[in-house]
């Protein structure tokens, strides 16, 4: 049963309670209006409870609405904040990658740009040749023109340009 239900109930045994004299009653006016104001004030007294309650389990529901509400938005926070993290740190370690490439790169650029000096200074465009090593380079060609050694590569430029 619901409340509701309970409390119909209740307010039905109430008014059969009140409606039935103990004594037999007398035929005055005063006792007369005695029981419908007792009777009303019981009916308008079980109208309050019931609407109190009513009140009562509406602010409870709408409590629990708004918490619901909140756990929902908090986790959906939570799960935004896990995503933007884990792509965070995908970037990180993408421009880790970067970095590292770039320093490889970096390091290269500096060897060859001291082997250059170095052959400039000796002035041997032979040596290279002569000592029997080849361009350091993969895939790199050696063309050897008057003015000296140049080393042309078939690699991919990285945006380095040509060396």
């Amino acid at each position: 049963m619901t409340k509701r239900h309970l409390a119909c109930l209740a307010l039905a045994a109430s008014l059969g309670i009140t409606a039935m004299p103990s004594a037999p009653a007398l035929a005055d006016g005063a006792a007369s209006t005695r029981n419908i104001i007792g009777g009303a004030a019981l009916v308008g007294g079980a109208l309050l409870i019931i609407n109190h309650n009513r009140k009562v389990h509406q602010k409870y529901a709408e409590y629990d609405r708004r918490q619901a509400y909140t756990q929902a938005q908090a986790n959906n926070a939570e799960a935004a904040y896990a995503s933007e993290r884990q792509a965070y740190n995908h970037e990180a370690a993408l421009v880790a990658g970067y970095k590292h490439e770039v320093a490889i790169q970096h390091q290269e650029v500096l060897r060859l740009r001291h082997e250059i000096a170095m052959n400039r200074r000796n002035n041997a465009h032979v040596a290279s040749a002569a000592s029997g090593t080849g361009p350091l380079v993969a895939g790199a060609r050696v063309e050897r023109t008057p003015s000296g050694t140049r080393i042309a590569s078939n690699a991919p430029s990285y945006g380095w340009g040509a060396l």
